[in-house]
């Protein structure tokens, strides 16, 4: 009754897809069961849209179907028959780049635009949260790390620019439901592991499981040659990962606390403006001078600096690179004029809100801070009250407000926040965020700092479903200038 799934592959298929909205006369279709939307119940749409081949790991939803024309395939691992279609279909280019998977909760972001900087993008790229930039191409990015289709899609047109190495962020989301099976890595970094995405792994226990799969399988299961993890140890997760070490992988490790580490901050030395610090690899040291500051930062530069030290980048080049890279967009980026002390900052979890709020208050300790932030709707609402104890522990004043309030009600979303604050005096809730970010900045004085948290890069606000445009860099831009005139 049922094709075997070599159909594909022994008939040169190529228009494939998982989704009606992209099915092509004559093509194949994937019936992907999701978490809240079963591909399964669209067979007779994708039918007839043009589909001649069904693929499902249903075996009843393949018996509905009445067409004898229609070719129907069974496989137990639907998702993982299509990444490795989609990598069949564009002539399995990751074989021919050397591709670095970094994940963790944190830093994704900064660690590969830092690595980036490193490596130059005539021959390098990038794939992440921020955009997708290799050469003289630069996309932005619909999702951290795209459907594995768009993934080889991307990699096929690196492959023709003669791109060498890639960086990508490869988000819990992508490795749980195999976006990147089937994609030939050489390389992983792990940064760490906080409290995020419980609305779809539900606990920190399958959070892992979900991030330690680039390691324990699809970098272990990797043909290449000379396969390497970069490992962040002072996460208790690094260390799981570390415990569990496949044979076929060379593990280094990074930190700025156990000096047993293969690549260790020995020293943090402030020098004017910036800071120096003293790294300890392979029985002998370097100093790394850099214009960030921040623990978090120092540990993504030092992630950065292993990762191309490992590949034999050139010590000197590494040096001066790290020391002309001021950071990646909206990660604790200073906007504005000098006299003023603004911060845009992606920060959207308890713990980046932390590492961020904390970093400012070690920077500048005899200056206010005001916070101005919200949480996203339809996420994790158990990390809403965290951030609201984070935000009044450090600041002098904080603006609740809008952040992708997305379908849910937004009066909801602050008094959830606000059951983690306990000094009402602090707060000041404007849901409109562009005015809340004015009042905030006109309430102001020059030697206070405003952190803007929680949109960073992003150009958008979802609000009862609908995106809309909106970026805090312009709206900052926009009341500077009127502040100007």
């Amino acid at each position: 009754m049922y094709k075997n799934p070599k159909f594909l592959k022994n008939n040169s298929i190529s228009q494939i897809s998982n989704s009606t909205r992209k099915i092509q006369d004559g093509g194949a279709f994937f019936a992907i069961s999701g978490s809240n939307v079963d591909g399964n119940d669209y067979i007779p749409e994708a039918i007839k849209k043009g589909a001649k081949i069904i693929i499902s790991g249903k075996k009843g939803s393949l018996k509905k179907i009445g067409n004898d024309k229609i070719i129907k395939i069974y496989s137990n691992n639907v998702r993982s028959f299509y990444s490795e279609e989609c990598s069949r279909i564009f002539g399995h280019p990751s074989k021919k780049i050397s591709i670095c998977g970094i994940t963790g909760t944190n830093g994704k972001s900064s660690i590969a635009a830092l690595l980036s900087h490193i490596w130059g993008l005539e021959k390098s790229g990038v794939i992440g949260t921020i955009n997708i930039q290799y050469g003289k191409q630069k996309e932005k990015a619909k999702l951290t790390t795209p459907d594995c289709y768009e993934i080889n899609k991307i990699l096929k047109k690196m492959k023709e620019k003669k791109i060498e190495n890639l960086f990508m962020e490869t988000s819990s989301h992508a490795l749980d439901q195999e976006r990147v099976h089937g994609i030939e890595f050489e390389s992983a970094i792990f940064t760490n592991l906080t409290q995020d995405h419980f609305d779809f792994h539900k606990n920190m226990t399958n959070y892992f499981k979900a991030k330690n799969k680039l390691f324990s399988q699809y970098l272990n299961k990797s043909r290449k040659k000379n396969k390497f993890a970069i490992i962040n140890i002072d996460d208790k997760y690094g260390l799981k990962i570390l415990e569990e070490r496949k044979k076929s992988i060379k593990y280094y490790t990074y930190s700025i606390k156990n000096s047993s580490a293969d690549f260790y901050i020995q020293k943090i030395n402030k020098v004017k403006k910036k800071y120096e610090l003293k790294i300890i690899f392979n029985k002998k040291s370097c100093t790394i001078s850099t214009p960030m500051f921040g623990n978090f930062n120092f540990e993504n530069i030092l992630a950065a600096f292993a990762f191309s030290i490992v590949k034999k980048k050139p010590l000197k080049l590494i040096i001066n690179k790290i020391a002309s890279f001021k950071g990646a967009k909206g990660r604790l980026e200073p906007v504005g004029k000098k006299e003023r002390i603004i911060f845009i900052d992606y920060a959207h979890t308890h713990d980046a809100l932390n590492k961020t709020l904390k970093s400012i208050k070690i920077e500048y300790p005899n200056n206010k801070i005001i916070t101005i932030f919200g949480c996203g709707g339809d996420r994790d609402i158990k990390k809403r009250a965290k951030m609201g104890r984070i935000a009044v522990k450090y600041s002098d004043k904080i603006y609740l407000t809008n952040d992708n309030p997305r379908t849910e009600n937004p009066k909801k979303i602050i008094n959830d926040i606000i059951e983690g604050i306990q000094n009402s005096n602090k707060i000041k809730i404007i849901l409109n965020r562009k005015e809340a970010i004015n009042r905030a900045i006109i309430a102001s004085n020059k030697e206070d700092i405003v952190l803007i948290a929680g949109k960073g890069h992003e150009d958008y606000q979802e609000i009862n479903g609908v995106r809309e445009a909106y970026s805090d860099h312009k709206v900052v831009s926009q009341i500077l200038r009127d502040e100007a005139l």
